[in-house]
Formats: structure tokens, C-alpha cells, sequence
């Protein structure tokens, strides 16, 4: 099997499995009347696009950190650039057809401005993603350590049950992240040991590693922007809260508390960072098992309406897309290209 068939085959099957989660889910809520209910009961649209402009905003502010840690290695970038360019990434990390998707496609932009400058180019990019990982989790678990699971009265105990479990993974992850982080920050020479070079031989871990540990020793010397760009991981973290929270109550009757959505948020994001298009399904049925351990059964309803939300930056991704045609598709080395290897 060639390469080209194999990848319209993990195309395919990607595609199938998002739809198959979204039938299940659809399937799901129609059984239980859900659609019925919402279409029923009022709806407070003011709330609704209070939700939609915080998905927005959340988008935007993303945007300018990739910006911040682009300027903090001296390369030039515009705030246009950054939004431009992250609304398209938005769109073909949702479609993806020719391209492996947004990360992509801003690593391909930026190397393509400042060609002698490639590895920091590649390097910001990498860096934003980890500053936001690290954010969301560490976010997780401070909402989680101020969560008091026993005074939760669920209809489903066993689904709080293993919400607080996985809670619990996701605290150590935190903890072994940052533990990682500051101690190549405070002591940049643990990257020379033996016992590195064979955390580094390990199958996986040993990659993620190696990346970490470049990322944090190039921006070692930039503080100022580090401290900038969790600060605004922490606002498209509250942002999203705000966006499922404000979706929620507009269109549904019942729903989580605000601090239980500190909580829900960041999982939820994981779940939409899937192998999946765009995450398609995967957050979806998250926000339903989530809900659900909250004794709330309008997770699908709310799902499909944030989905809708992130769907329309995909679409300004589209209108961006087809104004700059041109200028991104030079962004991308033709077919031979090796300027990039």
C-alpha cells in the first residue's frame, strides 16, 4: 500500500469515526426526548452570543500568544499576521485536506518569511502549543483541587466517580510537566547527564522530551514573554469556561455551575485536541459524559452548540483563506521541495 492511498485511508477512517461519535450522540439525545425539550422550553439569546463572542475572543487571544512567542526570538511578525494566519490554521485544522493541519501550516508560514532563521521559527510554534497544554492542564487541576467531589450529588456515581480519577492523572501530569520545565530552567545543565541522554532513548517520551527540553532552553532567556503567554493561556482558558458556560444557560434549563465548568473546560479541550477532524466528536462526547457527572443530561445540546461556535472561526478561517489565497499558499514548499528538511 503506497503512501498516498494510506493516508485517504486514515483520512477516511478519521472522518467515519467522528461521524459515527456524532450519530451515537444525535441517536442518544433523540431517545431521551433532549431535542424535544430544547426546542420547547425559552431561550435567552443574549447569554447565547455572550457564549459565541467568547469563543471568539478565545480564538484571538490564542492567536497573539503564538505572535508573543514568535516576537520573543526577534523574529519580525504582525499582529495582522497572527490572526490572519491562525483563523486559516483554524479552518484546515478542521478540513485538512493536503494539509497535516494549523500547527502546520504557521510552522510553514513563519520559516517561510525568515528562511535563515527556521529551527526559532519551528521552535514558536512548538512552544505555543506546549505554553497551552501546560496552561490547560495546570488549570484542570487547580479547579480540581478546589473541587470538593463529595458534596456533589450526581444521578451518575460512577461516571464522578471516574471523572475524579482521571482528575487525579491529570494532576500528576501537571505536576511531572512542570516539575520538568523548571528544572531545565533552574538547572539547564541536567540536559548533559547520562541519565537524560537515556530518558531521551526512550520510545515516545524520549521525542516529547527532547522537544520539551529545546523549547524551554530557547526561551530561558525570555522570561517576559513566558510570563505573557501563560497569562494568556489562563484567558483563553476562562474564555472557553465562559463561552460553554453562557452557551449553556441560553439554551438549557439546567447546567453545571460556573466553578464546575473550570473543571469541564479544559477536559473537553483535550478531548477536541483528538486525532480526529478538528477534534470532531471527540469534545462532544466529552461535554456529555462531563455534564452527566454532574447530574446534568444537556451535555449533547450543549456540545453541538459550542461545536457550532468553533465552526464559526473556522469559518472567518475560510473568508481569510480565500482572501490571501496567494500569499499562504506560497507559505508552503511546492511538491519536491526540500527547503524545509
Amino acid at each position: 500500500m503506497n503512501d498516498s492511498i494510506k493516508r485517504n485511508l486514515i483520512t477516511v477512517i478519521k472522518f467515519s469515526l467522528s461521524i459515527g461519535i456524532l450519530w451515537y450522540l444525535f441517536t442518544t439525545a433523540q431517545k431521551d426526548d433532549q431535542f424535544e425539550k430544547f426546542l420547547s422550553q425559552p431561550k435567552h439569546w443574549g447569554w447565547v452570543g455572550v457564549g459565541f463572542v467568547s469563543c471568539i475572543l478565545a480564538n484571538l487571544i490564542s492567536f497573539l500568544r503564538w505572535r508573543v512567542m514568535v516576537r520573543a526570538l526577534g523574529l519580525p511578525f504582525t499582529y495582522f499576521d497572527a490572526i490572519r494566519i491562525g483563523f486559516i490554521g483554524s479552518f484546515f485544522g478542521l478540513f485538512a485536506f493536503g494539509i497535516i493541519g494549523s500547527d502546520t501550516l504557521r510552522a510553514f508560514y513563519v520559516t517561510r518569511q525568515v528562511k535563515d532563521r527556521m529551527p526559532e521559527a519551528i521552535c514558536s510554534v512548538v512552544a505555543d502549543r506546549i505554553v497551552g497544554l501546560i496552561t490547560m492542564f495546570s488549570f484542570a487541576s487547580v479547579a480540581f483541587l478546589l473541587l470538593d467531589f463529595e458534596d456533589i450529588a450526581t444521578a451518575h456515581p460512577g461516571k464522578l466517580q471516574t471523572l475524579n480519577y482521571a482528575c487525579r492523572v491529570v494532576l500528576g501530569v501537571t505536576v511531572l510537566c512542570l516539575a520538568g520545565v523548571f528544572s531545565v530552567i533552574l538547572a539547564p545543565q541536567l540536559a548533559r547527564t547520562k541519565t537524560f541522554d537515556w530518558l531521551l532513548r526512550l520510545p515516545r517520551i524520549g521525542n516529547l522530551l527532547k522537544k520539551l527540553s529545546d523549547v524551554v532552553l530557547t526561551y530561558r532567556r525570555q522570561p517576559q514573554a513566558v510570563l505573557s503567554a501563560v497569562g494568556m493561556s489562563l484567558l483563553v482558558n476562562l474564555c472557553f469556561v465562559t463561552s460553554i458556560y453562557f452557551l449553556a444557560i441560553g439554551l438549557t434549563n439546567s447546567a453545571p455551575s460556573f466553578r464546575d465548568h473550570l473543571l469541564i473546560e479544559p477536559i473537553c479541550m483535550v478531548a477536541n485536541a483528538a486525532p480526529l477532524p478538528g477534534g470532531l466528536g471527540g469534545m462532544e462526547l466529552a461535554l456529555k459524559f462531563l455534564y452527566e457527572a454532574f447530574s446534568c443530561e444537556t451535555g449533547v445540546i450543549v456540545g453541538f452548540a459550542f461545536r457550532f461556535s468553533l465552526l464559526c472561526v473556522s469559518a472567518l478561517g475560510a473568508i481569510f483563506w480565500f482572501l490571501n489565497r496567494k500569499k499562504v499558499t506560497s507559505a508552503y514548499p511546492a511538491e519536491g521541495d526540500d527547503s524545509l528538511a
